[in-house]
């Protein structure tokens, strides 16, 4: 597929498409005889893959670990950052845990008429 049709399959832009074919997180394009670049749907799986991952809070360095060549990750590379990731996110989910008690607290105390200043006193 061309260029064009990747961008319209993806919602990337064919500035990216390049972009992330120079950095090597993209399998590099065969060219046809009048020059267009020529996209195969495994460059489609990677390019989606390669946005989920950025989604998901992954850097593009992050993204290019993963990788052993021409696109292609490896698997196990892959794995052990998406533990790192869950371990981060679930403390990231805890803090926001305690920050919703703590705001359903200071909520409570002035819907009952307390001022923010009379709970510093208990």
């Amino acid at each position: 597929m061309k260029i064009s049709e990747l961008a319209q399959k993806t919602g990337v832009a064919a500035s990216a498409i390049r972009f992330y074919e120079d950095q090597g997180l993209l399998e590099p394009a065969a060219r046809q005889q009048n020059g267009y670049r020529f996209y195969t749907e495994r460059a489609l799986h990677q390019l989606r893959t390669l946005r989920i991952s950025q989604t998901l809070g992954f850097t593009l360095e992050e993204i290019r670990g993963f990788l052993i060549g021409e696109g292609q990750c490896h698997h196990g590379r892959v794995l052990a950052q998406i533990a790192l990731r869950t371990e981060a996110a679930q403390a990231e989910r805890a803090a926001l845990d305690v920050q919703l008690e703590q705001l359903a607290q200071l909520k409570a105390m002035l819907e009952d008429g307390r001022s923010c200043t009379d709970s510093a006193a208990q």
